[in-house]
């Protein structure tokens, strides 16, 4: 988990032992909740021990007999989806499953992130490889995969202490292993959802719990999930329910993409086959059919030309409304200070600016180097977010000169705002207004400013014309934005969280500058080009946009006399 737990909306209680199919069959769903709401939930995993008498456990439920045992785990996996061995507990001969969990507690104790971590490799070793997880060798095994300190970890064991968190978890056990419980940490308010495989119930608990006031997040790439699930065996169920695609569909662009060397194919013995990130690939660019066969665009993410702007729109506000809230969390994209340092932004000038417009810096490049604003100019910032650039203007413009900035983001424009009366910048404005449709008089403005935000407009041609409207004769531009050599559209469809990146609204480099000529401007030019994606956090990030040639392009220009 992150370490931004502290501000989780919604807190989501599992009994779990990683013995028992149903734990392992709600993980998809965990993870379809993490993908969609991210740092705004928690997920807390407690122990609740199937039993510390394997034997005493099967008589109760009926079940000596192997073949009844093999025939429970069977139709039990059928309901869940999830691949299990019908003989683990035959295979290993375990005789509690108390062990592992005292494990998974002391694992816990090392941090909430390695212990989620732990947990999910210990029920593999024991679900998919039929490996008795209350060994002591085998769990330390798992503990050292996973990277805990072992001896650490053998003293919390040793002294007592994680059994007693595991006795506080069994005594604290409200709900069944087959029930997740959401509880609303402001209200209190709680919600069960019992004996449920499938995401969209789930879904809906959270929403009504929190009347709808979570951020949801979109997931469109299998590998960017895969590698931050390294290590792990991810199987076709897991794959279809968090991106929301059939099982059948999940396993075909699995096993593309493992033939492509990108995922290595694991197949367990009693026939189920999961995959696993490949480390060390080494590719550092994508094929159109890799591309075709990692980014999803489902029912919920497809948007036609009819609806595309306002889809598209919901997907920025939500995004960016993260980064002005969030701003120190790891996006796709570079952001803050280092991004800004990184396009090309001096760093003297960097500190007459508040810190807090440069931390939600999400531009793509370094504008100014066009070098066309001068003193006295009356200049808009399209696209002003946190206000990073419309103040960075008005040291070019001085006192003598007027920025503007339009924003479509409410969270934005507060944190703009704020800025501008922390620098007592007395001669910079904020506005919400759209790129296509500029709150402004037309020829009134001398420099029209944006960086990295005309690639998230879907209709740029008439937001080229609106810039154009609104410049005075003369007036100039200097826009810094994403291009690409292949049309993203093309090859992935319309997928919203794709042009919230910043990669799948790109238009490809001739036709953007065949946009602003046939907008009216001329003397158009290349100021510089930079690698943006190069400084992405995300490997699958840097791979996507090398397929498709993503870069930042500084481009200039001007309305004639």
């Amino acid at each position: 988990m992150s370490s931004h737990v502290s501000e989780a909306a919604v807190e989501i209680f599992h009994y779990a032992d990683p013995w028992c199919w149903w734990s392992w069959g709600l993980e998809p769903v965990i993870q379809r909740l993490k993908a969609v709401y991210g740092d705004q939930i928690r997920v807390s995993y407690r122990m609740g021990g199937i039993t510390d008498d394997v034997s005493e456990w099967r008589r109760e439920y009926d079940v000596v007999k192997d073949e009844e045992l093999r025939s429970w785990i069977t139709d039990s996996t059928s309901i869940t989806g999830m691949p299990a061995d019908p003989d683990y507990y035959l295979r290993t001969k375990v005789k509690s499953t108390w062990n592992a969990c005292i494990a998974v507690k002391a694992a816990q104790l090392q941090g909430e992130e390695v212990g989620e971590r732990f947990y999910r490799k210990l029920m593999e070793t024991i679900q998919l490889e039929s490996k008795n997880g209350s060994e002591e060798e085998v769990y330390l095994k798992v503990a050292r995969d996973v990277g805990l300190d072992l001896h650490r970890m053998e003293r919390d064991i040793a002294s007592g202490r994680a059994r007693e968190s595991f006795v506080n978890d069994k005594k604290a056990m409200e709900a069944s292993f087959l029930t997740l419980t959401y509880v609303d940490r402001k209200t209190g308010e709680k919600k069960d959802v019992a004996n449920v495989f499938a995401a969209g119930d789930h879904e809906k608990a959270v929403d009504e719990l929190t009347r709808g006031g979570l951020v949801k997040n979109t997931p469109v790439d299998i590998l960017e999930y895969m590698e931050s699930h390294k290590g792990f065996a991810v199987s076709p169920k897991e794959i279809a329910e968090v991106f929301v695609i059939t099982g059948d569909e999940a396993r075909d662009r699995l096993r593309e993409l493992a033939g492509s060397g990108l995922l290595q194919r694991r197949d367990f013995r009693f026939g189920a086959e999961c995959w696993s990130f490949t480390k060390g690939s080494g590719k550092g660019k994508l094929t159109v059919e890799q591309v075709k066969a990692a980014h999803v665009a489902g029912p919920t993410q497809v948007a036609t030309e009819a609806n595309l702007a306002g889809i598209i729109t919901r997907a920025v506000k939500g995004l960016y409304t993260q980064v002005a809230n969030d701003p120190h969390k790891t996006y796709h994209f570079p952001l803050g200070r280092e991004a800004l340092l990184y396009v090309g932004y001096p760093e003297k000038e960097l500190g007459r600016l508040p810190e807090t417009a440069l931390e939600s810096f999400a531009g793509v490049g370094y504008p100014h180097s066009s070098g066309v604003i001068r003193p006295g100019d009356t200049v808009l910032d399209v696209g002003s977010g946190s206000g990073t650039d419309a103040l960075f203007a008005s040291l070019l413009t001085g006192p003598k000169g007027k920025v503007l900035g339009v924003d479509i983001t409410d969270a934005m424009i507060e944190k703009a705002r704020a800025n501008i009366v922390k620098m007592g910048a007395k001669n910079v404005k904020i506005m919400k207004g759209d790129a296509t449709e500029i709150p402004v008089e037309d020829e009134s403005v001398d420099v029209v400013t944006s960086n990295g935000v005309l690639n998230l407009v879907p209709d740029k041609r008439k937001a080229f014309q609106e810039i154009y409207r609104i410049l005075k004769p003369g007036g100039r531009i200097q826009i810094s934005d994403i291009v690409v050599q292949t049309d993203v559209q093309k090859v992935c469809g319309l997928i919203p969280q794709l042009w919230a990146d910043c990669i799948g609204g790109a238009a490809v480099e001739e036709d953007y500058l065949k946009t602003i000529e046939d907008a009216g401007f001329k003397e158009t030019r290349i100021v510089g080009r930079l690698d943006y994606f190069g400084a992405s956090t995300s490997e699958s990030t840097k791979r996507v946009t090398k397929t498709f040639g993503a870069e930042t392009v500084v481009i200039s220009a001007v309305k004639p006399e």
